[in-house]
């Protein structure tokens, strides 16, 4: 990992622009190709950055509508480095919503839910940009008030997958028994097969 100083930030934000006015002809030549481009870093960007990154995607998209290629890099490089210069972000692990969802045992649906009703506090969600990242210091408050950070919930988990041996690469053999144990565990709880019980529900 590297540090900056002061000083260095400034000189790294201050290569960040001349490369963009490096490239102001050749964008103007290649503008379909350096425009996939840009759009490629931009989805990196939206889906590996801790903050809301909102904001910044949509300055691009509109750079890119207008044809100004020169000034959609720009805003990219510009917060790609000054990104990459935070020590804090550095040293910050990054959950996705299917890890989340699997650390506290329900669906990508109600960790959806949870974001709406601001239970996750440090978690944005933009209106466009649907990906969610959650810092490990991101902290859920649950219904009856108590707090739980990410990386406190994740670590739960991760103990209790060694408990049980679930941390070992399951064979073939492991993960039919499993599905079949889930079908006899859903048999019971509804009476009979699916096609007896919700299957019939479907039609």
């Amino acid at each position: 990992m590297y540090m900056f100083n002061v000083t260095e930030k400034e000189r790294a934000l201050s290569e960040a622009l001349s490369i963009s006015e490096v490239f102001k002809t050749h964008l103007h030549e290649t503008e379909t190709q350096m425009s996939l481009f840009i759009k490629a870093l931009a989805n990196y960007i939206e889906r590996n950055s801790i903050h809301n990154p909102s904001e910044v995607l949509q300055a691009v998209d509109s750079h890119l509508v207008h044809g100004n290629s020169e000034q959609a890099l720009q805003r990219v490089l510009i917060h790609m480095v000054t990104v990459g210069m935070e020590a804090e972000v550095l040293s910050t692990k990054i959950y996705t919503t299917g890890d989340v969802a699997r650390f506290f045992g329900v669906s990508i649906a109600t960790i959806h839910n949870w974001i709406a009703l601001g239970r996750f506090d440090g978690v944005e969600k933009g209106e466009r940009y649907k990906q969610v990242r959650f810092p490990e210091n991101a902290v859920y408050t649950s219904p009856t008030g108590m707090k739980s950070a990410i990386a406190e919930v994740a670590k739960r988990y991760e103990a209790e997958q060694i408990r049980s041996g679930r941390n070992k690469e399951m064979t073939a053999a492991g993960e039919m028994a499993e599905i079949l144990n889930a079908v006899v565990h859903f048999e019971k709880k509804y009476g009979g097969t699916f096609e007896e019980t919700l299957g019939k529900k479907l039609i």
